[in-house]
């Protein structure tokens, strides 16, 4: 298994975060990993044999092409034989320049491109099929997504971007009527907003960013006792915070120790 992360060019640096490559050999066996929600949209081009997901006792083969909305749990994906797949991973305010609808009708689901953009995304799937190396994918990719950007009004663009550092910055750990407080909007108008353009209401968006702070957490400070990360992410009830955790993740935090127990939050 061979991956390769590929920083995107030009404008697009400010939506796009990464574009990660994944390969693949026919002779390799095939790879179960776990995908845990984060606040990041992701679209996904297969231009080998596309993964399957497992689903209580069936196997489901994803789209060539995909569109991952947020989530709120986790999911189980394999590799099916000789797999070619890029990621393209937007920042929690990129992925509403590019596609014009609300973010909130794919949460919880990952919806085929050629449902939302038709023959257009088949001719893409074409190119990248007909390409060998990544260097032929790249230009691709984004020519591709050059042609799809549209900006979304400044004002809304600076709420939404203001709104995510803050909730960052507080390590998740705000409520949704503080942090409407903090950018000078209602709660309604910012939930709106939040649900447009970042595909989660506000307090579902801040319960990710958390996860995503004691992803963090368990990364830098292997050794914490339990109830000192449950408190230190904001948890007054230990239970409460294993809750989420599974929630989020399929494990309790101690099943996730052992089964990471080399675990590095990139």
């Amino acid at each position: 298994m061979h991956f390769q992360i590929v920083q995107p060019t030009g404008f697009l640096k400010n939506f796009i975060k990464y574009y990660c490559f994944m390969e693949s050999a026919s002779y390799e066996e095939d790879v179960t990993e776990r995908v845990i929600p984060t606040e990041n949209i992701q679209l996904m081009f297969h231009y080998r044999n596309p993964f399957v997901v497992h689903r209580s006792d069936n196997l489901i083969k994803q789209p060539q092409s995909l569109i991952s909305g947020l989530s709120d749990t986790f999911s189980d994906v394999s590799t099916n034989g000789e797999a070619g797949v890029v990621f393209i991973s937007f920042y929690p305010a990129g992925a509403c320049h590019f596609f014009h609808f609300p973010l909130s009708d794919i949460a919880n689901q990952s919806i085929d491109m050629s449902d939302v953009l038709g023959s257009e995304i088949r001719q893409i799937e074409e190119m990248l099929y007909n390409t060998i190396s990544i260097h032929e994918k790249i230009p691709v990719i984004e020519n591709f997504l050059i042609k799809r950007y549209s900006p979304i009004p400044s004002h809304d663009n600076l709420l939404i971007q203001k709104g995510i550092e803050i909730i960052k910055s507080n390590k998740g750990q705000i409520d949704a009527s503080s942090l409407s407080g903090c950018l000078s909007t209602s709660s309604k108008t910012l939930e709106r907003k939040f649900s447009q353009y970042l595909g989660k209401t506000t307090k579902q968006v801040i319960k990710l960013i958390r996860f995503q702070s004691v992803l963090h957490d368990f990364s830098n400070n292997k050794d914490r006792m339990l109830t000192e990360r449950a408190y230190n992410n904001g948890y007054f009830d230990q239970s409460h915070f294993i809750h989420d955790f599974k929630t989020y993740s399929g494990y309790t935090p101690k099943e996730f120790v052992a089964k990471y127990p080399g675990f590095t939050f990139e």
